[in-house]
């Protein structure tokens, strides 16, 4: 796998570290509150990043999970957002505090769609956290409460993050070299010539 990197923009160390912060941040936010909080990891991609935060939340908690797809298959480009596996039915949502947790904030499709969701079952609060963001993209009005770090558009893998399924085991935030993709079969980029 690791032929395949182009290069580490987030090392294992740094990972920790801002896991561990925003840890920090969101016990502070919601230890004040008496009732549990209901995390909501949007799978497959969060699955590393909330194992990670999610041990260090000292605070009452319930865990429900989302399955969403916006990258099928050898995919680099989002293809737009569908909910694959959604919350139990029979959870009760009013009055509860949700925080949804996913990797990263791209187009805003995959998130936007979950916080429709979510919201439509009337929690008490909802709130999103994120480990990556990307800057220099138009979100489509979603925002994130919590981020772990802006990065560059560029298309990442690692720390839960993949490509047709692979990479997500690698203990690192990466780029892939242009030779996967191609590899792969898949187009990397768009009109203006831009990795996706």
């Amino acid at each position: 796998m690791e032929r395949d990197i182009e290069r580490v923009i987030i090392d294992e160390a740094r990972l920790s570290d801002r896991v561990s912060e925003l840890a920090g941040e969101i016990t502070q936010r919601y230890q004040r509150f008496d009732e549990p909080m209901l995390l909501v990891p949007v799978l497959n991609g969060a699955l590393v990043f909330v194992a990670d935060l999610m041990r260090q939340l000292p605070i009452k908690m319930r865990l429900g999970m989302m399955a969403v797809s916006s990258y099928p298959g050898q995919s680099t480009a989002s293809k737009g957002a569908t909910i694959k596996r959604s919350l139990d039915s029979n959870l009760e949502l009013r009055g509860l505090r949700v925080l949804i947790v996913d990797d990263i904030l791209d187009t805003g499709n995959t998130l936007g769609v979950v916080q429709r969701e979510i919201a439509t079952r009337e929690p008490a609060s909802l709130e999103t956290a994120v480990l990556l963001r990307k800057t220099d993209k138009d979100h489509g009005g979603v925002k994130a409460d919590y981020v772990g770090f802006d990065i560059a558009d560029e298309f990442v893998v690692g720390y839960g993050l993949d490509f047709d399924g692979h990479y997500r085991n690698l203990p690192h935030i990466a780029v892939l070299k242009r030779e996967a993709y191609e590899r792969a079969g898949c187009s990397t980029e768009d009109g203006d010539g831009r990795v996706r």
